[in-house]
């Protein structure tokens, strides 16, 4: 009995003191996690900090001198180059006014007499012995930062700011011959880089103690502020490892993050010999860090006092039930009993037999009992975190137990499928029948229970899952109710039917669909491919693809199959779209193709649309020979114009011409002679006679114009369309026409027939511009190069409407155009001008001998 007591205050005392042991656990868990997470993670932001910071400041600097050096080299060549003092002292002045790191810039002569300087600071005096002219004149240097004893009295008589420190650049202005001339020298502000450093550090607020300084090469300190306490050790750390992190212990023990950058412009030859270093003490930076353990432990031993108080009543709460069995086993066994566990066992056995079920026993402390020891915690716990669905309903068929899988399967929580009748939570998305059916056997027998079910979840989608039942009973044999398990199979019915749609649309195409793996065995052929190719498809699942193909495209085909599987596209164009296959019958397919490939359980699949396109393909060679043949017509009929033209030309020159010129000459000869013998009547006569004669005369000149372009074959294209527009401007006097010609073109010739056909388009088009377009201005643009042209004749009138860009009914203007612009292997384009009227534009490019010009049909299939 000792030992049941014992064990009895060892459950008073120790299980209520379980709750705070368990949370100052974890109190010194979060505390040692923040130092260790926290701190470290701080640690590393500071480093990365302090060496930004030093990199950032040194990079500033180096920026700012390498710029200063540029401006000073330019001003400095200005200088070289004898420029009027007035014009290099404005330079001067305006480059100080640019930036506020000038406080003067002056120019020298070889004695170092200050020429020319800002504010006209020290003009006429001598600098000879200071060490900006001594070091200036021998190169590019740079002078460390110092008191500005010679301009602190002209700088107060110019009313300008005086610097509390200066810093020198001087460079030799050295002429063309390579002589020197004199010195450039300039003083920058100290303050301009402390500015620098300030910005660097960021704002003081979130600093923590970062400092940053700015060292000569001694070491002697020219801006800034080191970390106190830090000693003189660091700078032998700093110089064994320059450039480099350091965690450095101070003369007064504190940890401080360096680092040193050396200032050195890359750009530039300039080295000033400076060095930044940004220092950091550690505690400053993990101050957060106490702080934040101080929070942590405040707020925590707070938690820890009332999760001990909650605990421990809470606690002595739940132990009173087994407090309880103690004393009455005790009590069962007496004083004097044996403290054995034989003993113990059997009373604790009797104790069980003598227990009732919970809710059906008569005193209370054998009801707590009961549902103490029923408890199936242990149990819910396993089934709560299945990853299938289980679910318990009692014997009516309410939902007493609700795992976490049939909450997300479901969509119901287990607080509100509680205590509700399954065919509510659960409602069947097919009829009750499948239910009723189970509910049957579930009351006549002990299953289990299987069936796929149809379901609604709570949203109202749709789902199937396998249903497997089990009743579960006591030992008494009584029925507790039904455990069911559910198997989702909503994703794998979708899938199917999914499948099931797929294979009706590749069955239902019109395009051959082809699969097949690497080496080309044929796994899917549809229904059109047995059309396309004449092969059943049960014949060809299994075969090589290589029966498709004619003979000598197998090789290639196969190989090309391998590099696309090789390859990471997933699918592509075959063959540039366009491949041959292989009728059963012989014959030659032309087909339309694109391939794609994926990887199904680890085998890699090539799937083939395909497109029979041969009566197509027929068509299109027939039209492509229709074009051609229409093509080399048009060539003949405009090579016949133009050779006719030249007959009709020298015809009217050489004969009729030359008639009416003897006409014109005997008629001259007869009318001196004879005209005063004639009566009034008959001389008016005679007069008529002599202008019909000059009519005729100039009309068979107009139309050698129209047929022979003058000066274009002796002086070339550009000086017949000059002559066309001075008599085009003529004749439309209200018109303004211009010719434009590119600085290139000047004096070049192209092929006569190029020639020609250019000159006739630009007739015609300047021709309808005058007659139809209402315009007020006419620009023919010629350019080009020795195997190019380009002639536009644009307008401001009306316009064209889109359905004329290929000529109006009735009349051929428009299709000459583009004959004659196809004749020579160019292109016409018509379209709308900047000015809202109508443009026209030839392009002609020589082509290698042997090519031959697109047809008319098409080309209006490539400007449509």
């Amino acid at each position: 009995m000792a030992a049941i007591r014992q064990r009895q205050r060892a459950v008073h005392w120790l299980l209520p003191l379980l709750p705070a042991l368990l949370a100052l656990l974890l109190l010194g868990l979060l505390v040692v996690a923040t130092d260790r997470i926290v701190g470290r993670e701080l640690e590393r932001r500071a480093e990365y900090r302090v060496e930004q910071t030093a990199q950032q400041y040194a990079d500033r600097i180096e920026r700012v001198l390498a710029r200063r050096v540029v401006e000073l080299e330019l001003v400095a060549r200005l200088a070289a180059t004898n420029v009027p003092p007035d014009l290099l002292r404005s330079e001067l002045g305006r480059l100080k006014d640019v930036t506020n790191s000038y406080v003067w810039i002056g120019v020298t002569d070889l004695d170092g007499v200050v020429q020319l300087a800002t504010n006209s600071i020290l003009e006429g005096a001598s600098i000879q012995q200071r060490p900006v002219f001594v070091n200036g004149s021998q190169g590019l240097w740079f002078g460390s930062f110092h008191p500005p004893k010679a301009l602190i009295e002209p700088l107060k008589r110019a009313n300008l700011p005086v610097p509390a420190e200066l810093a020198d650049l001087a460079m030799p202005v050295v002429q063309a011959n390579g002589l020197l001339q004199g010195v450039m020298a300039a003083h920058l502000d100290a303050a301009y880089f402390e500015g620098l450093r300030k910005e660097a550090l960021g704002p003081e607020f979130a600093q923590r103690s970062l400092q940053l300084a700015l060292l000569d090469e001694q070491g002697t300190l020219l801006q800034g502020a080191l970390q106190p306490g830090m000693g003189e050790s660091w700078r032998e750390a700093v110089a064994a490892s320059p450039g480099t992190l350091l965690v450095h212990q101070g003369a007064d023990g504190r940890q401080h993050v360096l680092s040193s950058q050396a200032v050195s412009p890359t750009d530039s030859s300039l080295r000033p010999r400076w060095r930044v270093v940004a220092s950091q003490p550690l505690d400053a930076v993990l101050l957060p860090v106490v702080q934040l353990q101080r929070t942590v432990l405040m707020v925590g031993g707070t938690a820890v006092l009332i999760l001990g108080a909650a605990g421990f009543w809470l606690s002595r709460r739940l132990a009173r039930p087994y407090s309880q069995m103690l004393d009455a086993v005790a009590d069962q066994l007496g004083p004097q009993t044996t403290d054995t566990p034989d003993t113990y066992l059997k009373v604790i056995a009797e104790q069980l037999r003598r227990l009732p079920k919970p809710g059906s026993g008569t005193s209370p402390g054998e009801q707590l009992l009961a549902q103490v020891l029923y408890d199936t915690g242990r149990l819910q716990a396993v089934l709560q975190h299945l990853p299938a669905p289980v679910y318990l309903v009692d014997d009516d068929l309410r939902v007493v137990f609700w795992n976490l899988a049939c909450e997300k399967v479901f969509g119901w929580t287990a607080a509100e499928a509680h205590g509700r009748p399954v065919t509510e939570v659960l409602p069947s998305a097919s009829g009750a029948q499948e239910r009723e059916a189970i509910r049957a056997e579930v009351a006549a027998g002990r299953g289990p229970w299987e069936f796929v079910g149809h379901m609604l979840r709570r949203d109202g989608s749709e789902m199937w899952g396998d249903w497997r039942l089990i009743k579960v009973v006591g030992v008494d044999g009584r029925s507790f109710g039904l455990l069911a398990q559910v198997h989702d199979l909503t994703a794998e019915r979708h899938e199917r039917e999914q499948g099931e749609v797929f294979a009706a649309v590749i069955d239902s195409a019109s395009d051959a669909v082809i699969s097949v793996d690497v080496e080309g065995c044929v796994s899917l052929f549809n229904p059109a491919a047995e059309r396309i190719f004449g092969h059943p498809a049960h014949t060809m699942v299994g075969q090589n693809l290589d029966i498709l193909l004619p003979g000598e495209d197998r090789d290639h085909h196969r190989g090309y199959m391998h590099r696309f599987a090789d390859s990471r596209a997933t699918t592509r164009p075959m063959a540039a779209g366009h491949v041959r296959g292989l009728h059963a019958s012989g014959q030659l397919l032309e087909l339309e193709a694109s391939i794609s490939q994926v990887t199904v359980r680890g085998k890699k699949l090539l799937t083939a649309i395909l497109r029979d396109v041969t009566e197509r393909v027929r068509v299109e060679q027939a039209m492509a020979r229709y074009r051609t043949e229409l093509s080399d017509l048009a060539q003949r009929l405009l090579d016949q114009e133009k050779v006719t033209t030249q007959r009709l030309a020298q015809t009217l020159h050489d004969k009729l011409g030359q008639t009416l010129s003897a006409t014109r000459l005997s008629f001259d000869v007869f009318s001196r002679r004879g005209v005063e013998q004639l009566e009034p009547r008959q001389q008016e006569r005679l007069r008529l006679i002599g202008q019909l004669i000059e009519q005729a005369v100039q009309e068979v000149r107009q139309a050698l114009v129209e047929l022979r372009p003058p000066l274009l074959q002796e002086q070339g294209l550009q000086a017949a369309l000059d002559n066309e527009v001075r008599v085009r401007s003529i004749e439309a006097e209200s018109v303004v026409l211009t010719l434009d010609v590119g600085t290139d073109t000047e004096g070049l010739r192209w092929p006569a027939e190029v020639e020609y056909a250019a000159f006739m388009i630009a007739r015609e088009a300047t021709g309808n511009a005058l007659l139809h377009a209402s315009a007020s201005a006419i620009e023919l643009h010629l350019e080009g190069s020795a195997d190019e042209l380009w002639l536009r004749v644009s307008d401001d009138g009306i316009g064209l409407n889109d359905s004329l860009s290929f000529g109006r009914p009735g009349h051929l203007g428009m299709v000459g155009m583009r004959e004659r612009a196809l004749a020579i292997g160019g292109q016409l384009q018509v379209q709308a001008s900047a000015s809202g009227g109508t443009e026209i534009s030839l392009t002609w490019t020589r082509r290698p001998a042997g090519t031959r010009s697109v047809s008319w049909t098409e080309h209006r299939s490539e400007t449509t």
